[in-house]
């Protein structure tokens, strides 16, 4: 039989997908109702037919993105897949967008005669993935970033563009007190207080890792040990003046700081950890056994 508009529209909706069809000039020729819906979402008496994404989509950097995609895909013959993230007012929303150049024979030459494409909803997949990414990288008391995390920034090249480099090793005194005289909340208090004292205090390109029940690791970048200095001394002196259940907070810190290549992060973080026991030594000196 004969396939007329209609028919072929038909089709493309009873498709388990959304798809559209472009034209040579990147405008929407065909597209299924849910893909219309996309386009047109808050404009209900506007249509996408015969526009391009320059003109049909809301996200103006999208519609260029997709107008400049399209181009190079008549251009080229052929094939694109990626996700996309848009945005409807407070709704995020991720799609999977598979593009193909469509070949068609032009007297007897093969021609490109326009785009065809796929747009699938992967948004509670994706939604689902970031959720699971992040609770394995994630110390679930304090929202710092945990062991795991650490192990995957080591994994990585020496980050060279971060020089001077600085990390502090960290250990929040007297937390076996508090969990045996006051209780696992009253512990839990004191590591949420310290770990919102180190993000005060440290930078926002800082990242802080928490690595063992009381042991905690920052990484500075782009600071010097003069500027370590300056940190240790206000977060020991922020420690200082807060208690939690009548218990004096307390801080041993341990720091170095890298400037070159010539010592491994790893040996590093190895060395901070050795200052920062010399100093909680030092702090067993002055406190109760058991901290």
């Amino acid at each position: 039989m004969d396939m007329n508009a209609e028919d072929l529209k038909a089709i493309i909706n009873a498709i388990p997908g959304n798809v559209f069809f472009k034209d040579t000039e990147c405008r929407y020729l065909y597209t299924s109702h849910l893909c219309s819906m996309l386009n047109t979402a808050g404009r209900p008496d506007f249509t996408i037919i015969g526009k391009t994404d320059l003109e049909v989509q809301v996200q103006k950097e999208l519609g260029e993105q997709y107008y400049k995609e399209d181009k190079e895909l008549l251009r080229s013959g052929g094939e694109l897949e990626y996700v996309s993230r848009m945005q409807f007012g407070s709704d995020i929303y991720y799609y999977k967008i598979q593009k193909r150049a469509v070949h068609s024979s032009i007297d007897g030459k093969d021609a490109v005669i326009g785009v065809v494409g796929v747009v699938t909803d992967i948004t509670q997949e994706t939604v689902l993935r970031q959720r699971l990414e992040y609770l394995s990288s994630t110390d679930a008391l304090t929202g710092l970033k945990n062991r795991a995390s650490l192990m995957l920034w080591l994994s990585q090249p020496f980050p060279a563009e971060s020089l001077p480099l600085t990390i502090i090793s960290a250990d929040f005194d007297n937390l076996k007190i508090l969990n045996d005289n006051h209780g696992h909340d009253a512990g839990d208090k004191y590591l949420k207080a310290g770990t919102k004292i180190m993000q005060d205090i440290l930078p926002a390109d800082a990242s802080i890792y928490r690595t063992g029940g009381d042991e905690f690791l920052a990484t500075v970048p782009f600071c010097s040990r003069e500027q370590s200095r300056e940190l240790v001394r206000k977060i020991t002196d922020a420690f200082s003046a807060c208690t939690v259940e009548m218990v004096s907070m307390s801080v041993s810190l341990g720091t170095v700081t890298l400037t070159g290549p010539g010592m491994s992060l790893q040996d590093a973080i190895n060395q901070a950890d050795a200052n920062m026991y010399e100093q909680k030594r030092e702090h067993h000196a002055r406190v109760p056994r058991g901290s």
